[in-house]
């Protein structure tokens, strides 16, 4: 095999393995609120995803200066979406309460 063909094999095998890290870390099974422990290793996997793919897909990895350019407004945005979501305590929208059926508030019976 290629050498070039295994490195990008490799990291797209690195890749997947980060993929499922922010599956486990998102607690896809359960939506509950996450703790900004969690939100922060989500952010790490996410930059570390980017980075990965900016270096070796994009071949950014040749233009250092590029690669920390881009790394560098990268981490500034993730964490500003980290923070935003770590200090939202509340809903944007709350859910409506669940009423009664029209036939069960009328006394009506539904036999």
């Amino acid at each position: 095999m290629h050498p070039e063909t295994r490195r990008l094999l490799l990291t797209w095998t690195i890749l997947m393995g980060l993929t499922i890290a922010l599956g486990v870390s998102g607690d896809v099974a359960h939506p509950t609120r996450l703790s900004a422990i969690w939100l922060a290793i989500i952010g790490v996997v996410t930059v570390t995803k980017a980075r990965l793919v900016l270096a070796r897909y994009l071949r950014l990895e040749t233009a250092p200066s590029f690669l920390s350019g881009f790394t560098g407004a990268l981490v500034m945005t993730v964490a500003v979406i980290v923070l935003s979501f770590a200090l939202l305590h509340q809903p944007l929208v709350k859910p409506k309460p669940i009423s009664a059926p029209p036939s069960a508030a009328h006394g009506l019976s539904t036999r």
